[in-house]
């Protein structure tokens, strides 16, 4: 090993607990929002598993089959929104709990002995390599490669996306929040109506 390659070794350590430190403060100010806002709430709310994904589901494979004609239509979260969330949730957890015990491993390994310290470092390794796998295959597939967005979908920098992709990827939320535009504004007029009859 060169030394570069000695230097690196050196720092995988420290760095691997510096993000492990913002992965556990990220979701714990994420566990916060969406335990003390609003806008938390509802996105909890909203990306909540439901059985209409199941049915969802099915439904997109019917779709793609060329089994039915009519594209299945989502809200503000398909299923494989939902559960590319709560796969982030559940791995987070995973490295959450396992990642102390190895990173402790003197204080853990009297109470959880050799082999609970190897189950924990099992379950850590493995869970490294599926959310690495998750990331590279299938969310870089669902934002890059998919033909529905590519060349990419540009969420990740905007922050928004057009009128016409949430037509076409989100129609029930479109028409919700038409429908609630209306609402505000059909009591915006009445409002200026009743304040120009005083």
């Amino acid at each position: 090993m060169g030394r570069i390659g000695t230097r690196l070794f050196e720092w995988r350590g420290p760095l691997h607990r510096i993000a492990a430190i913002l992965l556990v403060g990220a979701s714990l100010a994420h566990i916060a929002y969406l335990a003390f806002t609003a806008r938390g709430g509802e996105f909890l709310g909203e990306i909540a598993p439901r059985r209409e994904d199941l049915t969802d589901a099915l439904a997109v494979l019917q779709y793609n089959l060329r089994l039915t004609d009519t594209r299945p239509q989502f809200g503000r979260f398909s299923y494989v929104e939902k559960c590319e969330y709560w796969a982030l949730v559940w791995g987070t957890l995973l490295m959450s709990l396992t990642g102390p015990i190895l990173w402790f491993e003197e204080t853990f390994i009297g109470p959880l002995n050799k082999l609970g310290w190897d189950v924990a470092r099992t379950i850590h390794f493995y869970e490294a390599w599926l959310a690495t796998l998750a990331i590279l295959v299938w969310h870089t597939y669902y934002a890059i490669f998919n033909p529905d967005v590519y060349p990419m979908n540009l969420a990740w920098l905007t922050g928004t996306i057009s009128e016409a992709e949430m037509a076409k990827e989100h129609p029930l939320e479109l028409a919700e929040i038409r429908r609630r535009r209306a609402e505000e504004q059909a009591r915006a007029a009445e409002a200026e109506r009743r304040a120009l009859e005083k």
